[in-house]
């Protein structure tokens, strides 16, 4: 009876309380234009009670019997309303004008107004990001930064993408920029397989599998803001590590006076393939003899590998069982064992991919009292592949508290784990790689039939283990990786004086890469079977003090000026552990290995930094800036270990000074910077080593005999001489520009243009062998890179109910080699020899063989056979940077509803198609279907000299000949087709594509007034929704060695990419 009584008493006492509460919804708008206003902290006054206002400006709140609600925005004047008996209150805040100058996080984690800044800085909305859809922090940055290339490796889960901002500036070093998280930078490093110097398994990172970046470990629900710093006047505090730019993240935090706020994200999206080589299915397996198609089927011990057969439907199937096709042996119709069943045709390659999919969830809860904020926040990402057996995932906790410890002195401490990894699918040059022995297979061959037969051998189409069936590859070749990582800082900030802070930030990033990559029993790469075990264990110290000076010192002058000290650690560590001839298939044990090597590396590199800056404000009008950082670094030699950069920039707010107050003309600025940033050498040039001995027999081991063996050890020295004179690498540059904004900004245009050149760019060159080395690292090489950036914003239009709001970012970089070294006219950066750094020419230019050509560019057709002679002389084929990147952001918000969507553009940038090349060779490739066709090839005739040189006549050619070579002449394909003419696999890669798309719904107040929650929005997206381009192969935007190298535009059998389409929902409490 007292229990009854008891909870009677409680729920009459809760009755009592809620009446004494009233629920408040509205919706905080501009008092200039009567926009929406999202993110306004909205605070019952003299509590912690607080919420914000939704992407649409709408909040809901509950508030005590006499309550009054405080509402706050940066750039806003604070109100105040008594509810009274109100239920519903719409507020309308008035600009501050003395709040207006945007806030930016620079290098080493300062805060500046970006109106203060004299070079060029760019911000993307965190919202942007993560309505990409994109998984990988890097991908998701593409077309919205100008000055700024992204590129995606593939499709795969957990590829890995390529960023660079304003080019190339080194020859053979790092060309991405550095990451930095709150102040802390962490690393993007991409690994190949099995990265070692003479790794035949990752081969140059042209074959193996697609690795990640590991800035793909960021949760984009993380993300509060993002800067992305270009030049050396932004980026010169961070020293070396940012000389080619930096991508700034601040992530989320907790806001004092706030009561706590729940917020929960799901999101769901189907990927497929956005696009494939086009392929032939009417010819068979089979090649031309005596000009006669002639059928040549799958069997044990076949090496046909070719589809020059005949037509599939003039083939049969006999009554008679075949284990290489379930439907029968095939056979020609004149076999007297065909029957009237017509041979099938298969589409290996739609048949091979299915639907992928990616889900997420995120969960986060933030708030604050008076003295402390928090954010706690955890993540999880599922994706599989459009391959079978292929997946991804990622799990992130991250929390970050501060408080205010005793006056004035506050501390921060932030930590962010993530374990990630997945299920990884070979690509590439690699036998076992899943597009090669896909897209290879004749049509008349069915790959999904089965992969592997009772004996343990493999079905695929050669008859054997030539080319792994692409089901044996994803089922018995796949690799497995597994990342703990924690990233983590400490920060402690003194304001020791109005004027004056003092800040010490120690931060850690640290994580281990654990990978098994497998190649089972009658895999065509290792027939014996290895399983190799990988770990790579990375540690990252970075410590930071920092004394900030900031005061007016006369009513017309402020100065801001910043001191500190920086002490940076890197520790990699790689421990790889090769087993080969496995005893038991499928078993993946190195104990079960027959032959064991053992192989360790470890790279370790040390700085320390101090800088400084200095910015003067002269009447809020004119802003000069002069920087500067003397690093000292532990991989160049003694002598040359300590090097100083500066950079100065001004900025003249010519509006100010000239009074202009105009709704037209709204607002002006001049800029102009100068600065230089270092990079210094890559780990152990400086110095001779040694390296562990290799024998290769040819018969073996395709790595051959690696020591120790037998109980005995050998080393040799290692083939790059030590350079005890070399010195950092200096790029200096040169930036002008102009931020405006007219009709009272509702269009803001920022245009930059950048000169920046790299010398004593460090460069390895070939030496004489009588040294006893091969090559040594030298200060020689000079380049050079010209742009053009312009961001433009408008709000075409705006209203109470609609709004349109456009953003587009206009990049156009020329890239130069200037010189290289004495000697040495060009150097090779890519696997197979076609891709060039050359003297005089823009960066990665494709080389290689081609037609030869009279003066006026006629082909030079041979009178033998009516075929085009090649050139003797090999020269530049293409060139795979574009000539200008264009995204075209457009967002349409009608009340709740907004649709929003980024146009991708890039006009230029070749792309080298070796698939193209290999599959017209093998008969499957598209343009392979004209085989039979009779042509006369354009140009004129050519004459052989006495010394064997071709000599251009004037005659036009006249000679018709069958492509396929079925009239006994020669075949076109199989003559300048696999890699034989480069020419013929160089393609314009040039694309539009819709980037990303979203539909979203936000419930308006007087839905969420009857709801538990603050806010809710309901979505579906799309990537790459769609893409228009004139290449031939895979989608354009891919890139064979992933992130692991400076090769661009590789396109050999690459995985392709993908479109997604999905749904999200987001609910805040």
């Amino acid at each position: 009876m007292k229990k009854i009584l008891l909870f009677c008493f409680s729920v009459i006492i809760a009755i009592s309380a809620r009446a004494q509460e009233r629920i408040i919804s509205g919706k905080v708008i501009s008092g200039e234009d009567g926009s929406s206003l999202p993110g306004v902290n909205v605070l019952v006054r003299g509590t912690t009670t607080g919420t914000i206002t939704n992407f649409d400006g709408n909040y809901q709140i509950t508030v005590p019997e006499g309550g009054v609600l405080l509402f706050s925005f940066i750039g806003f004047q604070t109100q105040e309303v008594v509810v009274g008996n109100r239920s519903v209150i719409d507020v309308s805040l008035e600009s501050d004008i003395t709040q207006l100058s945007e806030v930016v996080v620079t290098a080493a984690g300062i805060e500046a107004n970006k109106r203060e800044l004299g070079y060029s800085i760019q911000n993307v909305d965190a919202n942007e990001v993560i309505k990409s859809g994109e998984n990988n922090f890097v991908a998701a940055l593409s077309g919205k930064v100008a000055g700024v290339q992204v590129t995606s490796s593939s499709g795969t889960p957990g590829a890995a993408a390529q960023i660079r901002i304003r080019g190339q500036k080194s020859v053979q070093g790092s060309n991405g920029p550095l990451f930095v998280v709150d102040g802390i930078p962490i690393d993007n490093s991409t690994f190949n397989t099995a990265d070692s110097p003479e790794d035949d398994v990752s081969n140059l990172g042209a074959g193996g599998v697609t690795n990640s970046n590991r800035a793909i470990d960021i949760n984009p629900e993380d993300v509060a803001s993002l800067t992305v710093l270009k030049g050396p006047a932004a980026t010169v505090l961070y020293g070396i590590r940012a000389a080619n730019g930096a991508v700034v993240i601040t992530t989320k935090k907790g806001a004092l006076n706030t009561a706590p706020k729940i917020n929960y994200s799901f999101g769901y999206t189907i990927d497929r393939v956005n696009k494939l080589p086009d392929l032939q299915t009417e010819y068979a397996q089979g090649s031309v003899q005596g000009g006669v198609p002639t059928f040549q089927a799958a069997m044990i011990g076949s090496t046909q590998s070719q589809s020059w057969g005949p037509l599939i439907s003039s083939l049969r199937y006999a009554n008679e069982a075949s284990i290489w096709d379930p439907n029968g042996l095939i056979v020609t119709a004149d076999d007297p064992r065909a029957t009237n069943r017509v041979a099938r045709s298969y589409n290996n390659a739609d048949d091979f991919f299915e639907d992928g999919s990616n889900m997420t969830h995120n969960l986060s809860v933030s708030g604050g009292t008076d003295k402390t904020r928090y954010f706690f926040s955890v993540g999880r990402l599922d994706q599989t592949g459009i391959m079978p057996n292929s997946s991804f995932d990622r799990t992130s906790f991250r929390v970050t508290t501060s408080a205010e410890l005793f006056k004035n002195f506050t501390a921060t401490l932030s930590a962010n784990y993530v374990q990630s990894g997945g299920k990884r699918v070979q690509n590439g040059s690699n036998t076992s790689g899943v597009m090669l022995g896909l897209l290879r297979t004749s049509p008349s061959f069915d790959n999904s039939a089965g992969y592997i037969f009772e004996d343990g051998s493999q079905r695929a189409y050669r008859g054997g283990s030539i080319y792994d069936n692409p089901y044996f590859t994803v089922n018995k070749n796949f690799t497995t990786d597994e990342v703990d990582r924690i990233i983590g800082y400490t920060q402690l900030a003194y304001d020791v004086l109005p004027w004056l802070n003092i800040t010490y930030r120690l931060g850690v990033d640290t994580y281990e890469d654990d990978r098994i990559f497998r190649n089972d029993v009658n895999s065509s790469s290792v027939p014996v079977g290895q399983v190799i075990n990988q770990t790579i264990r990375s540690k990252d110290i970075n410590s930071d003090f920092l004394v900030t000076f900031n005061k007016d010192l006369s009513e017309r002058i402020s100065l801001n000026a910043t001191v500190g000290h920086n002490y940076y650690n890197k520790d990699i560590h790689i421990n790889r552990i090769d087993g080969q001839g496995l005893a038991s298939p499928g078993f993946f044990n190195i104990a079960s290995a027959t032959a064991v090597n053992v192989s360790e590396g470890v790279t370790r590199r040390e700085l320390y930094g101090l800088f400084g800056t200095i910015t003067l404000n002269y009447a809020n009008q004119l802003f000069i800036n002069l920087s500067g950082r003397n690093d000292w670094s532990s991989t160049l030699p003694e002598d040359n270990n300590s090097f100083f950069y500066p950079a100065t920039s001004i900025g003249w707010d010519f509006t100010q000074t000239f009074g202009i107050n105009s709704s037209t003309f709204s607002y002006g600025k001049l800029r102009a910077s100068w600065g230089q940033v270092g990079n210094d050498a890559p780990f152990a040039v400086t110095n001779n080593g040694f390296v562990q001995s290799r024998v290769r027999d040819g018969w073996t081991t395709p790595q051959g005999v690696i020591f120790p063996a037998l109980g005995l050890n050998a080393f040799n020295p290692n083939p790059l001489l030590g350079n005890p004179e070399l010195k950092a690498e200096t790029t200096t540059t040169i930036e002008v520009g102009a931020d405006l904004q007219f009709f009272d900004g509702k269009v803001g245009l920022d245009v930059t243009y950048f000169d920046a050149t790299t010398t004593d760019a460090i460069l390895n060159i070939t030496i004489p062998s009588a040294s006893g080395w091969q090559q040594r690292a030298v200060n020689s090489a000079e380049l050079s890179n010209k742009g053009i950036e312009a961001a433009l914003t408008a709000s075409v239009i705006d209203n109470n109910t609609f709004t349109y709001d456009i953003g587009l970012n206009f990049t156009r970089i020329r890239n130069t080699v200037e010189k290289l070294a004495e000697g040495i006219p060009f150097i090779t950066i890519d696997p197979f020899g076609t891709q060039r750094i050359a003297e005089g020419e823009p960066y990665g230019v494709f080389f290689g063989t081609r037609f030869l050509r009279d003066q006026n560019g006629n082909m030079v057709i041979n009178p033998d056979d009516g075929m085009p002679f090649e050139d003797p002389t090999q020269g530049i084929v293409g060139d795979p940077n574009p000539d200008f990147l264009l995204g075209f952001r457009n967002t349409f918000t009608f009340k709740g509803l907004t649709l929003s969507f980024l146009l991708d553009i890039r006009e230029g940038g070749d792309v080298y198609n070796g698939t193209k090349g290999v599959l017209n060779n093998f008969g499957v490739g598209a343009e392979t279907r004209d085989r039979n066709e009779r042509v006369i090839f354009p140009g004129v005739l050519g004459e052989v000299g006495g010394d064997g040189s071709v000599i251009p006549t004037t005659t036009p050619n006249n000679i018709e000949v069958i492509k396929g070579g079925t009239d006994g002449g020669t075949n076109y394909y199989q003559n300048y087709g696999f890699v034989n003419l480069t020419e013929l696999t160089i393609e314009d890669g040039s694309w539009i594509r819709m980037r990303d798309i979203s539909l979203s719904y936000s419930l308006p107040s007087s839905v969420l007034s009857k709801l538990p929650f603050s806010a809710v929005n309901v979505g579906f997206t799309a990537r790459n929704l769609f893409l228009i381009t004139d290449y031939t192969g895979i989608d354009p935007e891919t890139n064979l060695t992933g992130d692991s190298s400076n090769v661009t535009g590789y396109d050999y059998f690459n995985n392709p990419n993908t479109k997604s389409y999905g749904v999200n929902v987001n609910i805040t409490f």
